[in-house]
C-alpha cells in the first residue's frame, strides 16, 4: 500500500514539475479559449507613433517582456508602406494612422478591401524651436504660411526671420494627417529637397536642433513627440492653434482642431477563427483600451463596429 502511494506521489510531482515548464511565456490566452503562441501570433505592422501600444498588446498576448515583443511586430517605414504590406499578405493586422490616398488606390488596384476600427485619437501639431518667441498660429497663418503668403516670423508676431517651413515625404502618416487638414493640392509650396523630411525624429531634430533652427516650422502627430521623443519636445515646443493646446484633454474633446483616430486594421472577411480576426476583436475591447491608457495613448470607447 505504501509502494502505491509512494507511486501516485511521484507522478503527481511530475506532473507538476511538466506544468511548471508551460510558463505563461510560452503562451496566453486572450479570448475564450483561444490561446495565442508565438506559432500562431499574427504579424503585426503599423505606424511608428502606435508601437508602444502594439508592444503593450503583444507582450499581454503572448506574456512576453516588452524588449521581446520586437521578434513578433514591426512598426517601420511608412504609413502608406504598412498599408501595402498588408495588401500583399507580409502583415496580418495593423496598428496605424489614415491611410493615404496612394495606400487606398493601391489597395483598389490590386481588388483588396480591409476592415479598420478607430481605436484611439491623436492629433497633427504644428512645432517650433524652443527659442522661438511665437507660442501659436491660426489655421489662416497655417495655410498662409504652406502656400507662401506668409514667409517672415515678423509677419505672425516673431522675430524678422525668415520662415524655415519643413514638410514631410509624400508616404508619411504625418503628411496624410496634413493633406486631410489642409487640403491645399498645387498651391501648397514646393520647397527645396532638403525641406522635405523622410522621418519623425529627422523632423524633430530639423525643428530642435539644426542650423537655423530657431527659425523652423514643421509638424508632427502629438503622441510621438510627448511620449516617444521628449528629449526633442525639451528644444521645441507646440504651438497652439486658434488659442487652443494640443493635450490629451482637448485632443479627447475635440477642442483641439486637428484630431484624427488611429485604427485597428485586418483583411475584410477573414473567418471568426483566424488569429488575426480574434486579435482584432481583442484589441477593440475595454481590456486593450486600458493597456493603451497606461501607455498615456487617447483611446476611443471601446466598440466592434468596423468603418
Amino acid at each position: 500500500m505504501k509502494k502505491i502511494i509512494m507511486i501516485a506521489i511521484s507522478i503527481l510531482v511530475l506532473a507538476l514539475a511538466f506544468a511548471g515548464c508551460q510558463t505563461e511565456e510560452d503562451s496566453h490566452p486572450v479570448e475564450g479559449s483561444f490561446t495565442f503562441t508565438p506559432d500562431n501570433y499574427p504579424r503585426m505592422g503599423g505606424s511608428l507613433a502606435v508601437l508602444p501600444l502594439g508592444e503593450a498588446i503583444t507582450a499581454s498576448a503572448l506574456s512576453i517582456s516588452r524588449e521581446e515583443t520586437a521578434d513578433y511586430i514591426l512598426f517601420e517605414n511608412s504609413t502608406t508602406w504598412n498599408y501595402e504590406q498588408l495588401v500583399e499578405g507580409n502583415f496580418d493586422i495593423l496598428l496605424a494612422y489614415e491611410p493615404s490616398e496612394e495606400a487606398i488606390a493601391y489597395a483598389e488596384s490590386q481588388n483588396f478591401e480591409w476592415e479598420m476600427t478607430p481605436i484611439g485619437r491623436d492629433a497633427l501639431v504644428f512645432i517650433a524651436n524652443a527659442d522661438n518667441p511665437v507660442g501659436g498660429l491660426t489655421t489662416q497663418q497655417i495655410t498662409d504660411i504652406y502656400t507662401g503668403q506668409i514667409t517672415n516670423w515678423s509677419q505672425v508676431g516673431g522675430n524678422d526671420s525668415e520662415i524655415i517651413a519643413y514638410q514631410r515625404n509624400r508616404d508619411s502618416g504625418s503628411q496624410t494627417l496634413f493633406d486631410l487638414f489642409f487640403p491645399l493640392g498645387d498651391q501648397l509650396i514646393d520647397p527645396p529637397e532638403e525641406l522635405i523630411v523622410d522621418s519623425m525624429i529627422g523632423l524633430l531634430e530639423a525643428v530642435a536642433d539644426y542650423d537655423n533652427s530657431e527659425n523652423a516650422l514643421g509638424y508632427t502627430v502629438y503622441y510621438y513627440l510627448t511620449n516617444m521623443e521628449t528629449d526633442k519636445l525639451s528644444r521645441s515646443k507646440i504651438l497652439a492653434v486658434d488659442g487652443v493646446e494640443a493635450n490629451n484633454e482637448t485632443i479627447a474633446s475635440g477642442e483641439y482642431p486637428y484630431v484624427n483616430d488611429f485604427y485597428v486594421v485586418i483583411p475584410a472577411d477573414l473567418p471568426d477563427d483566424d488569429p488575426a480576426r480574434i486579435l482584432y476583436n481583442w484589441i477593440c475591447s475595454d481590456q486593450v483600451k486600458e493597456l493603451g491608457e497606461r501607455e498615456n495613448y487617447v483611446m476611443l470607447d471601446a466598440v466592434n463596429q468596423s468603418v
